[in-house]
């Protein structure tokens, strides 16, 4: 329940069962593991701890097509889900073809990985975990992944991709930004078009997967930057880019497109990735390659961000928790690469510390101590200006060079104190705290520990 100021106290503003919005059909978390045939690297043991399901899935999961994203569903969303998570419908929030949506626009993407929901990290935070367990499926990203660009566009977290990569030619992708991010400032238009683009980048893309898998890369990075020329906006598709330059050994380049692609979204999971070989062995001589460029350069950034992640995708935790962790001491504006080693960190049973941390509830907020205007000023980052009005209404807007944005909708808590900020197709979350009357933070839930969020001064 939330609790909402001068609105009756069991009603959730815009609930619904069934929401007509976008194309999204999200009712419960499916579990959708696949088995493509091919071994991860022999000398990296295979996923064995049944904390390593992937419970996100590719096709099957809260937000894969197996919930029937496609033209004219219903959006089906969970009470519970829509008064304790993080989630956006707003497609321009995600650009054409969303991470969450992979498995819907391509048959041979098989899910995320799906790592994250340690429960380590819901036993320091008891008082979020839902007594059902619901909560503690939802795998940490949740705060980003979930809310897409938005989380850039509301002054939430800044991006600076602090290594080059290689443009996609003829198209608006530069990577400095998240992908997701770019592709929401360029919408496709003209849905004939689009689907005509869609037709011809599947039809490179085909043809970059077969020279892939003969072992011609250089053919095969053509064929996706033309595929990528047609729908640029295809997160999965600079994904797929990155891994011909991992296999061209071109890892500078694979790094420079890797990092924006997982500032929008979570990385393939292993039976994604294998199937673009023939045989496995083919995989584990090129990871063989990059771990031999990383011991001779140990020094380089870049290659210790690509390192961390490619271990990720095979699920061994603990040398990607250390490739990650030497990434941000190489490069301490990586904020992914700060992301992915508290992701990985929290993965590995107790790896987030014991039980011994755990952290009390923060104590309630009185609604009443909420109203008024309240100002994030974070310099060269730009400002937020949060105004909660006595009625229950909210503004979030948002202020940087060249970038303005305005949220607009109803505020309110729920049953375990945290801030419920509900629009017409979003919701944000948080855990907020007062210092005093005049001083507040505000973290997302589902962020990755050690997350400052926003400390708001009431103007």
């Amino acid at each position: 329940m939330v609790t909402y100021p001068n609105r009756p106290a069991n009603k959730l503003p815009g609930d619904r069962t069934n929401i007509d919005r976008d194309n999204i059909h999200i009712n419960k978390i499916n579990v959708d593991r696949r088995n493509v045939g091919l071994n991860r690297p022999s000398t990296l043991p295979a996923k064995t701890r049944d904390w390593d399901n992937n419970k996100w899935g590719g096709n099957n999961s809260v937000w894969g097509n197996g919930n029937n994203i496609g033209n004219n569903v219903n959006i089906n969303v969970d009470r519970r889900f829509q008064m304790n998570n993080n989630f956006s419908y707003r497609p321009n929030y995600w650009g054409a073809n969303p991470w969450w949506g992979a498995g819907h626009c391509h048959t041979w993407h098989h899910g995320h990985w799906g790592y994250g929901w340690n429960s380590g990290y819901y036993h320091r935070h008891w008082w979020y975990d839902d007594d059902d367990d619901f909560a503690s499926g939802f795998m940490w990203g949740i705060a980003v992944w979930s809310l897409g660009n938005m989380i850039y566009d509301m002054g939430y977290q800044s991006y600076k991709n602090p290594y080059p990569a290689p443009p996609v030619q003829n198209t608006y992708i530069t990577y400095a930004q998240p992908v997701s991010v770019a592709a929401a400032a360029n919408p496709p238009g003209d849905e004939a078009l689009a689907k005509l683009a869609e037709t011809k980048s599947e039809e490179a893309l085909e043809r970059s997967r077969v020279a892939f898998r003969k072992g011609d890369y250089l053919t095969a990075s053509k064929a996706v930057d033309e595929a990528l020329a047609f729908t640029p906006s295809d997160v999965t598709l600079h994904e797929y880019r990155a891994l011909v330059f991992f296999a061209l050994g071109k890892y500078a380049d694979a790094t420079g497109v890797l990092n924006p692609v997982l500032a929008s979204g979570p990385g393939w999971n292993w039976d994604t990735m294998i199937g673009f070989y023939g045989a496995s062995a083919t995989y584990e001589d090129q990871l063989r390659k990059l771990e031999a460029h990383v011991k001779s350069s140990p020094d380089k950034a870049d290659g210790h961000f690509l390192l961390g992640y490619h271990y990720m995708v095979c699920g061994h935790m603990e040398k990607s928790l250390a490739e990650f962790e030497a990434t941000v001491q190489l490069q301490p504006a990586d904020s992914i690469a700060r992301q992915l080693r508290d992701l990985t960190k929290n993965s590995i049973p107790d790896g987030g510390e014991s039980d011994a941390s755990q952290e009390d509830a923060p104590p309630p907020v009185p609604l009443e101590k909420l109203v008024g205007t309240w100002v994030s000023d974070r310099g060269e980052d730009g400002k937020v200006t949060f105004t909660m009005k006595e009625s229950g209404d909210y503004t979030w807007s948002f202020m940087n060079v060249g970038q303005s944005s305005e949220l607009k909708g109803t505020y309110g808590l729920n049953d375990k104190g945290l801030l419920v900020l509900t629009s017409d197709d979003s919701q944000m979350v948080s855990a907020i705290t007062l210092d005093g009357d005049s001083k507040l933070n505000f973290v997302l839930i589902g962020a990755p520990n050690g997350d400052p969020g926003l400390d708001f001064t009431k103007g």
